[in-house]
C-alpha cells in the first residue's frame, strides 16, 4: 500500500506545510529581535546602543547580500533541496546564536541566521509559485501571508516573555526548533524535482560584485542618519554599491546565465511588481517606526503597551489575507491591490489629520487597522502577479529579484523615516506628522502603479 505521503499530491501538501511554516519563521525572528535587543543590549553589549545595533544591521546587510544568489542556487540545484538546507542551516546558527558568550559571535551567528533565512524565505516562495496552479497562486499565497502575520502576533508576545521569565536566548531555541520542523517536512521533497543540467557556468565576477555592490547599498541605507548622508563615507559607500551594481547589470547582458535576467523585465507585470514591492516595502517598514515614535516620544506611552497596539497590524493582516487571496485569484489582482493602497492612504491621511500631542489610541486604531489591511492585499499579492507567469527555470531567480526590491525598499524606507524625524525636535507634533505624510504619499504612488498592471497572462516566460 503506497503512503499519501509519497504520492505526487503528498509531496506537494508537504512541502506547501513547509513552505508556510518557512513563512512563520521568518516573520517570527524578524518581529522578535527589536522586542530581545534591549536585553542584549544591556547583557553582552554593557549597554552600549551603537555596537549592540549590529545585531540589527547586519539581518539588513547579509539578506540583501544573499537573496539574489538564494534564488539562483534554487534554480540551479532544486528548490525543495534549498529549503531543506537553508532550514538545517537556519537551525545551526539559531542554537550558534542562543549559546553565543559575546556580542561578537551573537552577531556573526545571526548574520548567518539571516542568510539561511533568506534561502528559506526565497525556496518557500518558489515551491509555492511551483506546486500551485496559477488559478489558485493568489490564494495559497494568502495562506503563506496568514501564518507570515500570524507570527507578527506570536513574535512580540512570546519574545517579551521569555525575556522576562527566563532569556533572550530562548527565542533563538524557539526559532532554531521551527526552522529544524520545516527541514523534517522538507525533507520528503528532496528528490521530487526535476533539476536541468545543462547550465551555463555561474558567473562569479557578477554574482561577487551583485553581492558586494547591494550589501554597500544597504550598509549605506541603514547607517547614513549615523554617517551623515553628505559625509564622504556615505557617499563613497553609496557610489561604489551602485557603481557594482551598474556592473552587474551590464555584464548580465552578455552572460549566457545572467546574474539578472534582464528579460524578465520587459514583462510589464514582473516589472511593475518589483516596483510596487519596492514602494510598498519603504511604507510598511516605515510606518512601524513612523507610529511607534508618534506613541512613544509625541503621546509618551510605555513601549510594551504601543509595541501590544501595533501587533493589531498583523492581526488584521492575518484575518484578511486569504480572504484577499481569494478575491484577487476570482476577480484580478488589481482591484485588490488598489483597495489596499486606497485604505492605506486614507487611514494615514486621518491619523496626520487629527492626531495631536495628546494621547488616544482611537486616533491611532484607524491607521493600524488600514495598514493590516493594506499588507494583507497588496504584499502576498504583489508577490503572486510578479511571479504567476514565471518559468519553472527561473521561478527562483525571479521570486529572489522581487525579494530584493522589497529589502531595499524597506532598508530606504526606514532611513527616510529617521531622517524626516531629525529634521525637528524629537517629541514635536510637526516633526512627527512629516513621516505620517510621506507614508501617505507612498500609499498614493502604490495605489498609481497597481493601477497599471494588466490581467495575468497564461503563458509563462
Amino acid at each position: 500500500m503506497t503512503d499519501h505521503a509519497d504520492t505526487p499530491s503528498g509531496i506537494a501538501d508537504r512541502l506547501l506545510k513547509a513552505a508556510f511554516l518557512a513563512g512563520f519563521v521568518g516573520g517570527l525572528d524578524a518581529t522578535s529581535a527589536f522586542f530581545i535587543f534591549p536585553a542584549i543590549r544591556a547583557g553582552l553589549a554593557d549597554g552600549d546602543t551603537a555596537s549592540a545595533s549590529w545585531f540589527l544591521t547586519i539581518v539588513g546587510i547579509v539578506s540583501a547580500a544573499v537573496l539574489l544568489q538564494a534564488g539562483r542556487l534554487a534554480d540551479r540545484f532544486g528548490h525543495n533541496r534549498i529549503l531543506v538546507v537553508s532550514a538545517i542551516g537556519a537551525t545551526g546558527a539559531a542554537l550558534l546564536a542562543a549559546a553565543a558568550p559575546t556580542l561578537t559571535l551573537l552577531v556573526i551567528a545571526k548574520g548567518l541566521h539571516a542568510g539561511f533565512l533568506s534561502g528559506l524565505a526565497v525556496s518557500s516562495i518558489a515551491i509555492i509559485v511551483r506546486v500551485t496552479k496559477p488559478e489558485q497562486l493568489a490564494t495559497v499565497l494568502g495562506t503563506w501571508a496568514f501564518w507570515t502575520a500570524f507570527s507578527g502576533v506570536i513574535g512580540p508576545l512570546l519574545a517579551s516573555s521569555l525575556v522576562e521569565v527566563t532569556s533572550w536566548r530562548f527565542m533563538f531555541l524557539a526559532t532554531g526548533l521551527a526552522s529544524a520542523s520545516v527541514a523534517v517536512l522538507g525533507k520528503v521533497g528532496w528528490d521530487a524535482e526535476f533539476v536541468a543540467t545543462d547550465r551555463a557556468p555561474i558567473d562569479f565576477a557578477g554574482t561577487l560584485s551583485a553581492m558586494v555592490g547591494l550589501s554597500l547599498v544597504v550598509l549605506t541605507l541603514l547607517e547614513g542618519n549615523d554617517w551623515g548622508w553628505a559625509s564622504p563615507l556615505a557617499i563613497g559607500c553609496l557610489a561604489a554599491g551602485l557603481a557594482l551594481l551598474a556592473f552587474v547589470i551590464v555584464r548580465s547582458r552578455t552572460q549566457a546565465d545572467p546574474t539578472i535576467p534582464l528579460d524578465l523585465f520587459r514583462h510589464r507585470n514582473f516589472a511593475l511588481s518589483a516596483v510596487i514591492g519596492f514602494t510598498s516595502s519603504m511604507m510598511f517598514y516605515g510606518m512601524w517606526l513612523t507610529l511607534l515614535s508618534y506613541a512613544t516620544d509625541v503621546w509618551e506611552q510605555g513601549l510594551i503597551r504601543t509595541g501590544l497596539m501595533l501587533t493589531l497590524m498583523p492581526g488584521t493582516m492575518m484575518i484578511f489575507a486569504r480572504a484577499s487571496g481569494r478575491a484577487a485569484d476570482r476577480r484580478g489582482y488589481r482591484g485588490v491591490m488598489m483597495f489596499g493602497a486606497a485604505i492605506f492612504s486614507v487611514g494615514f491621511a486621518l491619523f496626520a489629520l487629527t492626531a495631536g500631542d495628546t494621547a488616544n489610541n482611537l486616533l491611532l486604531l484607524p491607521a493600524v487597522l488600514c495598514a493590516g489591511i493594506a499588507m494583507a492585499t497588496v504584499v502576498s499579492n504583489g508577490t503572486s502577479v510578479g511571479t504567476s507567469t514565471l518559468a519553472p527555470a527561473v521561478i527562483g531567480t525571479g521570486t529572489a529579484i522581487l525579494q530584493t526590491f522589497h529589502r531595499v525598499g524597506g532598508s530606504l524606507g526606514s532611513a527616510l523615516v529617521v531622517a524626516l524625524l531629525e529634521t525637528g525636535e524629537i517629541g514635536e507634533v510637526a516633526t512627527n506628522r512629516r513621516p505620517v505624510w510621506a507614508l501617505v504619499i507612498l500609499g498614493v504612488a502604490v495605489l498609481a502603479l497597481t493601477s497599471r498592471l494588466s490581467p495575468v497572462q497564461e503563458q509563462r516566460y
